[in-house]
C-alpha cells in the first residue's frame, strides 16, 4: 500500500475521529500552536456522550472547548501544565488543573509506562512525499505523547510550517489511526511587543555588557525586542543562542550574520 492509499484509508470526518475517545480515556492534546484547535470543539460537543474522560493540554492557544463544555467537569476534566492567557481564565473558573511538571520533564514523563495516554489528538503540517506529517514549531514532546498514546488522531492543516528537528519533529502515516483535514486556519501568534523608549534606553545599556561570543537569551516584550535587533546592526562577532523563547527578533540576529553558535 502507497502512502497516498494509506492516507486515503485512514481520512475520516472530524465527528468520526473524535468518536474515537470513550468514558474514562485520558486525552493528550497537542502543545503550543499545535494543538487542535479545529478538533477540540468537536470533541466538546459529546459531552452529553461521556463521562470522565482527562485532557491535557500544553499552553492552549485560546479557551479550550471541552473545558467549557461541562463547566461540573463530571464529562470532561481538563488539565494543563503550562498556562496561556486563555488558560488561566478557565483556571480562575474552576475549569483547569494546574498540573506542576516542568517542561524540559515532559518527554520522560510519557516514557513512564505508569501515565496512561489513551488518544493523543495532533495539529501537523500536510504529509511529504515520504508519508511523514511534520509537528511544526510545536514538536518538543509531540513524538513522546504519539509512542505513549493508544489511538493518534492527527488535524492536517495547510498554515503549518514544515520545522526540522533531528528524528522527533515528524510522524509517519503508518503511526496515525485517523487523519482529518482542518479548516486549515493561520496557526496562533502573538503580535509584535511595541518598543517605548525606555526600552530602547534599557537596551543600550544592556549592549555594553555584550562581547564577541556571548551567548544570547532573549524573552518576550518591547525591551528584549530592542535588545534583539541592536544587536542585529551591531558589529559582533559569534553569538552563541541558548533560549526558551525565538522571539522575531532572532530572525535578523541570524540573518545579519552576528550569531554563529
Amino acid at each position: 500500500m502507497s502512502f497516498k492509499e494509506e492516507y486515503k484509508k485512514k481520512l475520516v470526518t472530524a465527528e468520526e475521529a473524535v468518536g474515537a475517545v470513550k468514558s474514562g480515556d485520558w486525552v493528550d492534546y497537542g502543545n503550543f500552536t499545535m494543538a487542535p484547535t479545529y478538533l477540540d470543539p468537536f470533541l466538546a460537543k459529546r459531552a452529553d456522550e461521556l463521562t470522565d474522560v482527562k485532557v491535557r493540554a500544553v499552553t492552549y492557544p485560546g479557551l479550550a472547548a471541552v473545558a467549557q463544555a461541562d463547566p461540573t467537569r463530571e464529562k470532561f476534566c481538563y488539565n494543563n501544565w503550562h498556562f496561556s492567557g486563555g488558560d488561566r481564565i478557565l483556571h480562575d473558573k474552576g475549569l483547569c488543573n494546574y498540573v506542576p511538571l516542568l517542561y524540559h520533564e515532559g518527554p520522560g514523563f510519557y516514557s513512564n509506562e505508569h501515565v496512561a495516554s489513551d488518544v493523543f489528538i495532533v495539529k501537523v503540517a500536510p504529509m511529504n512525499r515520504s508519508g511523514y506529517f511534520n509537528f511544526g514549531p510545536s514538536c518538543s514532546i509531540s513524538k513522546a505523547v504519539a509512542n505513549r498514546a493508544k489511538k493518534v488522531i492527527v488535524e492536517v492543516n495547510s498554515s503549518a510550517p514544515y520545522c526540522y528537528g533531528g528524528y522527533n519533529e515528524s510522524i509517519h502515516v503508518s503511526e496515525v489511526d485517523y487523519i482529518v483535514e482542518s479548516d486549515n486556519k493561520p496557526l496562533f501568534s502573538l503580535p509584535a511587543a511595541a518598543i517605548s523608549e525606555e526600552d530602547n534606553q534599557i537596551a543600550k545599556l544592556i549592549m555594553n555588557e555584550i562581547h564577541d561570543g556571548s551567548v544570547i537569551q532573549l524573552g518576550i516584550g518591547g525591551m528584549p525586542s530592542a535588545v534583539g535587533m541592536m544587536i542585529a546592526q551591531s558589529d559582533l562577532k559569534d553569538l552563541g543562542v541558548h533560549t526558551e523563547m525565538l522571539v522575531d527578533a532572532f530572525v535578523d540576529m541570524y540573518q545579519s550574520g552576528v550569531v554563529t553558535n
